[in-house]
């Protein structure tokens, strides 16, 4: 008898056994606030800055779950929040401009209507390296040569594209599509000539590059000036590599600047936004943020309203009219919204 009861039993406590561990991960489903951060290429800023933000939101709120995607860059990240309504992004300031408005590349699909503004996350400086015994020492000698330019449906893709055009030489050089490592390996073994990179600085793929190979980088803000960029594209700035931004491998230079900012989804709740920019913020997670990447000092109350180009997130403007910045009206947070 007792025999038959424990052969009963035993495949009784089993199923039980399973089941409790079946819902008990639903409900770990449940309780968690799932969210995609879409980032970039290997050696480049934007994957290692959705990296940052994931490292300080996941030690200070353990019911965020964020997952961290690779992708092709600012255009890509633009159309991917757009659709997703669980997804954060780090893009530039030009892409979530054109794309909100269905300008240029956006056009065809329309606008990008569903992104919202949290924060500036970095200035992004445009970097176009030669190797020290190139023939190229100004923009227009890019002419008939072979040049890096980032992932298809980046942004430094299409900074390049803006300024060929705007200077009238678009399809007069040969753009290659590759980005951060790939890139830089590419000038190092002379398959391209240049390598443009838009991109924080110090950059990880750069420092590599100067530590096998003696390189000059070019002025890109005498062209964007005598061509128009900045009147066209007013989220481009003119700036000028940091002294010693490469511990004296490379000379400063001009060239031009662009805001790298955070996007999200509007579904994503306000609580959670909120939360987030509150955190990346903070002292401690600031300092994360830094060890991250340095370009995250840029991170600062002073600069944020660089970043307001679209509509805010209803939760970043609540965290933004806390800290006093004042806040222009096409990045009011949308009516119907608040």
């Amino acid at each position: 008898m007792h025999k038959k009861l424990q052969f009963f039993l035993i495949p009784i406590i089993s199923l039980v056994t399973v089941l409790s561990i079946v819902f008990s991960g639903c409900g770990d489903k449940q309780n968690k606030n799932w969210l995609t951060i879409y980032g970039g290429v290997l050696g480049g800023s934007f994957s290692q800055f959705a990296g940052g933000i994931n490292q300080v939101v996941k030690d200070r709120e353990p019911t965020f779950k964020l997952s961290i995607v690779a992708s092709a860059g600012s255009v890509e990240n633009t159309r991917r929040v757009n659709e997703d309504k669980n997804a954060l992004g780090v893009v530039f300031a030009s892409e979530s401009s054109l794309g909100y408005n269905g300008e240029e590349i956006f056009a065809e699909g329309g606008p990008k209507t569903d992104i919202r503004m949290v924060t500036l996350l970095y200035f992004a400086y445009g970097q176009f390296s030669t190797l020290q015994n190139s023939d190229i020492h100004e923009f227009k000698d890019i002419i008939g040569k072979k040049i890096a330019c980032g992932a298809p449906g980046s942004g430094t893709a299409k900074t390049l594209e803006r300024l060929a055009k705007a200077a009238g030489i678009w399809g007069q050089f040969t753009p290659i599509y590759r980005g951060g490592d790939s890139a830089a390996q590419e000038l190092q073994d002379g398959q391209v000539k240049g390598f443009m990179w838009l991109v924080s600085v110090p950059n990880s793929a750069i420092i590599a590059l100067t530590a096998i190979k003696s390189i000059r980088m070019i002025d890109l803000d005498t062209p964007a000036t005598e061509h128009g960029l900045y009147d066209k594209y007013p989220y481009y700035y003119p700036a000028s590599l940091p002294e010693g931004a490469y511990e004296g491998k490379v000379e400063t230079v001009k060239t031009i600047m662009m805001p790298t900012v955070l996007i999200a989804n509007k579904a994503v709740p306000d609580d959670i936004i909120y939360a987030i920019i509150k955190h990346i913020y903070s002292p401690t997670g600031h300092q994360v943020m830094v060890q991250t990447n340095k370009a995250a000092s840029d991170m600062t109350i002073e600069n944020a309203d660089k970043a307001f180009v679209i509509p805010l997130h209803n939760g970043a403007y609540k965290f933004w009219q806390e800290q006093g910045v004042e806040i222009p009206e096409h990045a009011m947070p949308v009516e119907d919204e608040i």
